[in-house]
């Protein structure tokens, strides 16, 4: 089982989003082109980086499909994106036969709907390296 843990410190909101084809070829590089396309309201980065049966939670809920998600919480989760920046903190990747799990912290600061906002996020991002379509997301958690 081939085991790859790396752990960063980075003082930048987010990273670019990669070109198509290089966003894909990268467990990272897929999860931080998703942040960054709900940052900037770009929903077929979202599309085309979640898998179709992807499940997400957050706050006790759980959505259970990419068609699911769009029709609920993606446009509130750009909303927020938009208005209140994170920075990531630190970062962990595990990955082996295909998978990787991504576990990150966020510090997330700001004004949201009138009120303040300063918390902590923690984030565990799983994705598939598909043959088809390269590395894809299929689970996110979010908890606070």
């Amino acid at each position: 089982m081939k085991l790859l843990v790396s752990v960063f410190m980075v003082s930048v909101m987010f990273i670019s989003a990669p070109s198509s084809a290089e966003k894909l070829s990268e467990p990272t590089a897929v999860l931080d082109a998703f942040r960054t396309a709900l940052t900037e309201g770009d929903t077929e980065v979202v599309r085309d980086v979640l898998s179709n049966d992807v499940f997400i939670f957050e706050g006790g809920g759980v959505e259970r499909s990419l068609a699911e998600y769009s029709a609920h919480h993606l446009k509130s989760d750009i909303k927020f994106s938009q208005a209140v920046p994170s920075q990531l903190l630190e970062r962990t990747v595990q990955e082996a036969d295909g998978l990787a799990v991504i576990t990150s912290r966020y510090s997330v600061s700001g004004e949201y709907n009138g009120r303040e906002v300063d918390l902590t996020m923690n984030e565990t991002v799983t994705v598939s390296n598909t043959t088809e379509s390269g590395w894809k997301i299929i689970r996110i958690h979010w908890s606070n």
